[in-house]
């Protein structure tokens, strides 16, 4: 298993089940040796004020949060895990990056802090699964 498992790819939103799908890519980090990067993806925001560069500021605050959050729960299991933040679309940002950072496996919830609910698969989830070029695993 360890031979095509390399490097893999955790685009986390911050929610309950993105930092689950974390947590079965650190276990299967720890068993394969497979490098391990967390992916956020900061929504581009338009031209506007005041209050639209306070949203801004607070969403690029929010993805900072998120990725130290996961830096701290993989140095408490030993792991070093390297990150990454991208402005955008989630869903186009991890395919790009999955590609040009030659990730062969992607790992990720399967809803996250969108609105889907129940057994469907959230809009980014969805997006990956049908354009990821490399195995895509959804966590529940």
């Amino acid at each position: 298993m360890a031979s095509y498992l390399k490097k893999i790819l955790v685009p986390l939103d911050g929610s309950k089940k993105s930092l689950k799908a974390l947590d079965r890519a650190m276990n299967l980090s720890s068993l394969t040796g497979a490098k391990l990067t967390v992916l956020n993806v900061i929504p581009h925001i338009g031209e506007g004020g005041p209050r639209t560069k306070a949203f801004d500021q607070q969403t690029i605050l929010q993805g900072k949060a998120i990725v130290h959050d996961a830096v701290k729960i993989a140095k408490k299991k030993g792991l070093k895990i390297d990150t990454k933040i991208l402005r955008g679309w989630p869903g186009i940002e991890t395919i790009k990056y999955a590609k040009s950072g030659k990730f062969d496996h992607i790992i990720l919830s399967t809803t996250g802090t969108g609105a889907t609910k129940g057994d469907m698969l959230g809009s980014v989830s969805n997006y990956v699964v049908h354009k990821a070029p490399v195995p895509v695993y959804l966590i529940r």
